[in-house]
This record gives structure tokens, C-alpha cells and sequence, in this order.
């Protein structure tokens, strides 16, 4: 019989936990001390910079139309 003793298996106590885009308040408060802190480290540092997509403003004022008529559905509920 083959056995292999504890001490082989032993692992380490902290690993490095993989991120996966996805974090607990525990986890944030435990790494970062703070969200603000969280989001200082994590968060953009710059505005998203969006690229021409070529719609026409026919387009866009028809984007706009549906949007608008969106949001007063949703704030009629």
C-alpha cells in the first residue's frame, strides 16, 4: 500500500486567488480597504473613448426617439 504523508500534500496557506472579473465585498474591503480605494486602483482613468460608427443623424434621431420613448415606459411603472 502506497501512502503519501501529509507534509507531501501540505499546501501553501495563501495562494494567489485568479480573478475572474468578479469580486465580493469582502474580498474588496479585505484586498483595498476601502471601495474607494477599490475604484481608485480598479476604475477606468480615463473617459471610454467611442469611435465613429458612421450612422446617419437620421439614425441617431431615430436612436434618440427609441431611447426616450424607453425611458418614459420605464418611468411610468
Amino acid at each position: 500500500m502506497n501512502t503519501i504523508s501529509m507534509e507531501a500534500t501540505k499546501r501553501p496557506e495563501l495562494l494567489p486567488r485568479p480573478r475572474n472579473n468578479s469580486y465580493r465585498a469582502e474580498d474588496i474591503i479585505a484586498e483595498y480597504g476601502t471601495l474607494a480605494k477599490f475604484m481608485k486602483a480598479i476604475g477606468p482613468k480615463a473617459p471610454l473613448e467611442i469611435p465613429d460608427l458612421g450612422f446617419t443623424e437620421q439614425e441617431n434621431q431615430r436612436m434618440d426617439q427609441l431611447l426616450a420613448e424607453e425611458r418614459a415606459a420605464a418611468s411610468s411603472f
